[in-house]
Order: structure tokens, then sequence, then C-alpha cells
């Protein structure tokens, strides 16, 4: 066998993305808070990207703006302007030693040295006014406990420190992460650094601090599982609870499952009696923590927004929010200034780029999401106007045909992205679904085939409640077609039980 070598020519094709094509789609991608982010690290990043505030009433700086975004990255030097001789070039000089001075910017004092100064006793009231005024963080699990447990007076000081590492010890729930038994092990053994300061430890000790911790409230902080903290729960009320504490130590899963004749079997208790200490049980908080939260509010902003104008939708993508933003005319005039200077010039071109790049990519993430919006408002004009049944089965693929666009562009346009309408505020991906054909044609939306099943199932008979099965040819007498498993898969996916759960005694 011989190989034959040598040079040969092939012509191939392929697409390769350019570093507009590639910043465009990361910007498609953002939503407005994400977006109005990302400029706020361009504007710190890039010296040629300023923000120009428009004079009032004439719109002139949204003008720049987007006369800026529209101009693509054309040679720059074009730009027309100069500045005096001399003044450029003290302006070049100072960028050939940038380098040099970002350890200046990067010192505690550059920035100390640049806080705005007191105006004087009468300021100084106004600021400390205002931080009063200012909503404080709200307190986490763990600093109300440790208030609680400064303000006991029985606990010595050992005692009061063990509590304290159990209080650390606690997850978001108030539940403890490790057993007590495991918290023993752990404080005993000899680590890296030697043994802890609280070492050695006993089982009595860490008892005797449990205990205090799981006096403390909210009730139910200190539990080791879910049963535990419900048991401490009824413990501490003063009322008498032999039933419950039952049914909360060997019936949860009876509970969880309906089984309320074989938990009347194995308590002794009657039906009515079992279901009166279910609600008292349902009374209690297997979350002791959750008032406590550390997640931070999601604020959701629009960036989509649908008007109804003498009958027509109206569909706006929303950009007030943002900073106007240009090129800097400035950076343009030191770039055709510094033709003696090649390293200053090409710093200062990658830096004028880079703003139009970005410019233009804005510009274009408006313009792409605001073609997406109006053909999927088009498409579902009837839910906006009678609401969820209407909700008509949608492809993105369908879209981006109808706007000529790769099915990913219209992916990355409404990713993330909320709209509003009158009465609600949705994500947009929301209105693309799947669904099905019916009998006469017409199409049935996910959404709509799931309210017909919430209907169907708020209208049977609790003692008889309706089986998958049963629902299914339920549907199938209006004409909609769908298996068992997919009701079975809607139905839990919205939190409704089985039809023996369901059942009412």
């Amino acid at each position: 066998m011989r190989l034959d070598v040598g040079l040969f020519q092939a012509q191939v094709q392929k697409q390769i993305l350019s570093p507009q094509m590639i910043q465009s789609m990361e910007i498609l991608v953002l939503n407005s808070q994400q977006l109005e982010e990302r400029i706020e690290q361009a504007l710190e990043e890039n010296i040629a990207l300023e923000v120009t505030e428009p004079e009032a009433g004439d719109g002139a700086g949204e003008e720049a703006g987007e006369a800026d975004a529209r101009a693509g990255t054309g040679d720059p030097e074009l730009s027309g302007g100069a500045e005096p001789a001399g003044e450029v070039e003290r302006e070049i000089d100072l960028l050939a030693d940038r380098y040099e001075h970002l350890a200046e910017f990067q010192s505690e004092d550059y920035y100390t040295s640049r806080l705005p100064r007191s105006g004087g006793e009468g300021e100084d009231e106004d600021r400390f006014e205002m931080l009063q005024n200012t909503e404080g963080r709200p307190e986490t699990l763990g600093e109300h406990l440790l208030a609680q447990l400064r303000l006991r007076g029985e606990p010595t000081e050992r005692e009061r420190a063990l509590a304290e590492l159990l209080i650390h010890s606690l997850d978001a729930r108030g539940y403890l992460l490790h057993s007590p038994e495991e918290l023993l092990v752990a404080l005993n053994a000899e680590g890296a650094e030697g043994p802890h300061p609280l070492a050695p430890v006993t089982e009595e000790e860490l008892s005797a601090a449990h205990g205090i911790v799981r006096q403390l409230d909210p009730p139910g902080v200190g539990a080791r599982d879910l049963i535990d903290c419900l048991l401490v729960q009824l413990e501490r009320d003063p009322g008498d609870y032999p039933l419950e504490t039952i049914l909360v130590r060997d019936h949860l899963q009876d509970i969880a499952r309906n089984r309320l004749p074989q938990i009347s079997k194995a308590t002794g208790a009657t039906i009515d009696e079992v279901k009166e200490g279910i609600e008292i049980i349902r009374s209690l908080q297997p979350n002791p923590g959750a008032s406590f939260s550390n997640e931070p509010t999601q604020v959701v902003r629009p960036d989509v927004f649908i008007e109804e104008d003498e009958g027509e939708l109206v569909v706006t993508v929303t950009d007030g929010y943002l900073p106007r933003l240009r090129v800097s005319q400035h950076y343009r005039e030191l770039l055709q200034a510094s033709r003696k200077d090649p390293e200053v010039r090409d710093y200062l071109r990658k830096k004028i780029e880079g703003a139009e790049w970005l410019l233009s990519a804005i510009h274009q993430r408006k313009s792409t999401l605001q073609r997406v919006a109006e053909e999927v408002v088009a498409y579902q004009t009837e839910f906006f106007r009678e609401g969820e049944r209407a909700l008509r089965p949608l492809k993105m693929q369908d879209i981006a045909d109808k706007i000529g666009v790769n099915v990913s562009t219209v992916s990355r346009a409404i990713s993330g992205k909320y709209f509003q309408a009158p009465g609600m505020v949705r994500e947009l991906k929301s209105l693309f679904t799947g669904g099905t054909v019916k009998d006469d044609g017409s199409s049935e939306s996910r959404g709509s085939v799931i309210l017909r099943i919430k209907d169907l199932i708020a209208d049977e008979n609790p003692k008889k409640p309706l089986s998958d099965s049963k629902i299914v040819s339920l549907l199938a007498e209006d004409g909609i077609h769908i298996s068992r498993r997919t009701v079975t898969k809607y139905r839990e996916a919205e939190g409704i039980p089985s039809s023996r759960e369901r059942r009412a005694y």
C-alpha cells in the first residue's frame, strides 16, 4: 500500500463567528436587568464609551446613540473635528503612560480622596436622617437565635458556647445539619490544628446545649428532622395532644397518602378524630426558618409591554431604563492625532471598535426582540383577550420562519424576558407551548388541557374522585385524545394528588 504525499487544494465552506456576531448573541440573551449591568461594566472598562444626556424635549441623546449603533465598525479616523495640537499631544502622552497609572486607580487613597466632603452641619444632619429612614438588612435565623441566647440567664459560659456552635450548625429551615452524635465525634476529634477549643465535650454537655436551642423561638428549631420538628412544636404547646403525637411519630406517610381507615384501625380513633388530629398537625410549621429566608426577593422588570389601543394590541420593547450611550468624539479625535504612536493608536482603535460593536449589539437586540414579540402577540391575540383557555400551541420554529431567522435566535431573544400586559406579568416563553389536535381539527394548548383537567377534578364527587383513566375518557368526549400517562404528568406537575389521596372520608 503506497501513500501519496503532496499539496492539494480543496474548497470548503464553513461559518466562522466574528467577534461582533458573538457579542450580538451574548447581548441578545440578556434580560433588561442583566443588560443594564453589562452596560455599567462596559462603561467602567471602555474609555471610548460614554453616557450622553439629551437636552429637554429633543431626544438628541437617543438619536446620537442609535446613530453610533448603526455606524458599524468603519474607520473611526474619518470622524471630523480636532483639538488644539498641544492638548491632543498631552492626552496622547497620558494614554502612553496609562499602564503606569493603573496602580493609582487601584489604591484605596485614590477613591477615599474623591469621596464627597461634608457640606456643613445641616448636610450631616440630613444624611443622618436619611440613614435612619433606610430599611436595614433583614435579620437572619442565626442572628435571631443568638440574640435570644444572649438574653437567657441560666446557661453557663460553656453551655452558651456549645449552644452557639449548634446554632451555627443549623440549615435554612432550622434543622441540624449533623446529628448531635456526629457533632460530638467531630468536636472530640484531633484536627490538623489540634483539638477543638471546647474539647473534650461529653454527651451530657452537648445534650444540655441542644435542649437550650430547642427552647428558642420559632418553635421547632434545632430539630433533627421533620418528625422531630413537629413533635417539638406539640410538646411546647400548652394543650394535650396524645393522638397528634402518635400520628406524627408513626403515621405521617399514611396521612400523606390519605390512608385514614388504616390510621383509624391502628390508633383505635374514629375517622373524625383522625381528621381533627390531621388539621392540628397541618397548623404546625414544618419549616421554622421560613420567615428568615436569606434569599433576595426577585424583582421582575418587563422587557416587553403590550397595550390595547383602539382595539389593537400594541407591542413596545422598552429601553428607557438604559443610559443613553455614544462613542466619545474626543477619543475619535485622539485616534486621528495618534499616528506617531502605534501602541496608543492600536489601543484607541480597539476601544472605539468595542464601543461601536456594543452599541450595534444593543440596537440589534431591541430590533430582534420587537419583531419576535410582535409575531407572538399577533398569533396569540385571542389569549390576551379571552385568557388561558385561548392560548394556542406555538413553537419557536414557527416564529423563526415568520421573521426569517434561525430558531436559536428566537430562543435567545425570549430567554429570561418578561412581558407586561393588562392584568398580567409573565415570561415571554410561556406563550410558546405544545398541544394536541382535536377531532374537529382545531388545536388545544397544553395549558388549556390542564385547565380542563382541573375543572373535571373540581367538579368531581369527593367521595368518588375521578381516576386518571376516567379523566382520559371524559376528555375524549370533548375531542381531546391524550394518554393516561400524560394526564398523570399534567396532574403531578400541578401538584394535584391522585384519586386515592383526594378521596374524602
